[in-house]
């Protein structure tokens, strides 16, 4: 009996047969593509470019051909090992992976991000709004003579009460030579009290920015040097700085803040993509 060949070009399933036999040998092709594409280690000229750089950044001279053959053997271990515990499921549930992951992905979302480049008045609102970031510190203006506790042990408490009210008793007296000698400076004019903490310490520096100004001797104060009676002649409160004098400044913090708000928007949208179900809470 002939096979009707016209027939079975009409009937359904027959097209149905061969639409599936075309998928499938499609498939296949794309699925080898693929495989090989997997397997395929490129090494870009911008790759070694960057090896390059590398090199003469770490060694100071550019690499030679058997240190760009070395560097280009390591990059190719390192991709094809990568590739392969990719493959065999090697970074599931490792946390350190995820990790690292997650902290690429948020830079690149970071970079991402867009801010819109601020108006001078918004700015000025920030720099009214923020005062704190943008004040001027407190500072000092002191004399202080030294008494140490090497020196005179148990005594040092009661040798500088004495000196001070010596000091107080006699405007006119040589502060410059009494006490014990000391390796800094006596004298210290408009000081930062975050610099006088580096100094004498935070402990010091904290007592002495309480201290009112004016020309009586005061203390004694301790540090971790010794003991210290002192004379503050100048104590200028924070205030804040004028706009015009930090605009600079105001511009860098309002643009660290409007990026960390939009990364974490960016971010906050990302993980709205997802279900969270947590186990035994629910």
């Amino acid at each position: 009996m002939a096979l009707n060949f016209k027939s079975l070009a009409r009937e359904p399933l027959v097209h149905f047969v061969l639409a599936g036999l075309c998928v499938f040998a499609l498939n296949a092709v794309l699925t080898n593509a693929r495989t090989q594409e997997t397997r395929t280690i490129r090494v870009s000229k911008t790759d070694l470019e960057r090896m390059a750089a590398l090199y003469a950044s770490e060694a100071g001279r550019p690499p030679g051909e058997a240190d760009m053959a070395a560097m280009v053997a390591d990059h190719v271990r390192d991709k094809a090992l990568s590739r392969e515990a990719l493959r065999l499921g090697l970074d599931a549930d490792d946390t350190i992976i995820e990790r690292r992951l997650a902290q690429k992905m948020s830079f690149m979302v970071a970079d991402l991000a867009e801010t819109k480049a601020p108006a001078d008045d918004d700015l000025r609102t920030w720099h009214e709004t923020h005062p704190e970031r943008f004040s001027e510190p407190q500072r000092l203006t002191f004399s202080h003579v030294f008494i140490s506790r090497d020196v005179h042990q148990d005594k040092s408490e009661s040798v500088a009460a004495t000196l001070r009210d010596t000091l107080n008793a006699k405007p006119g007296a040589n502060w410059q030579s009494a006490g014990d000698p000391f390796m800094l400076s006596r004298d210290y004019g408009d000081v930062p009290v975050r610099e006088i903490a580096r100094t004498f310490g935070l402990e010091f520096a904290g007592v002495l920015a309480k201290l009112p100004a004016g020309e009586t001797w005061q203390g004694p104060i301790a540090s971790g040097l010794g003991l210290h009676v002192v004379r503050v002649t100048k104590n200028q409160a924070p205030a804040p700085a004028p706009f015009e004098s930090v605009r600079e400044r105001v511009a860098a913090d309002y643009a660290e803040a409007k990026s960390r708000e939009a990364n974490d928007a960016a971010i906050a949208e990302i993980i709205a993509r997802y279900t969270v179900k947590i186990e035994g809470a629910e």
